[in-house]
């Protein structure tokens, strides 16, 4: 299931993201997915569930809006980044 390798790019990119803030927790990722982009909402959940165990998605609620066209993207990140 391709599920699975759309998770690990994900949580690759979020990490990304999260490298420019130390020490930040990752509370929730939102995603737009398309009605077109051949991916299955609740294959991609269950994806998301296994994957992120040990990752900095760890603690991290995956939100998905279903939009039209064949669009798969991260859209944005929300974490907790600790006072400097």
């Amino acid at each position: 299931m391709h599920e699975y390798s759309i998770v690990s790019a994900l949580v690759g990119r979020v990490e990304d993201v999260v490298a420019s803030h130390p020490g930040a927790i990752v509370r929730r990722v939102h995603v737009q997915v398309g009605h077109y982009a051949g991916v299955e909402i609740e294959l991609l959940r269950t994806a998301y569930d296994t994957f992120r165990e040990r990752t900095v998605c760890e603690a991290a609620e995956l939100a998905i809006e279903a939009v039209s066209g064949d669009e798969l993207m991260l859209a944005r990140v929300e974490m907790e980044v600790p006072d400097v």
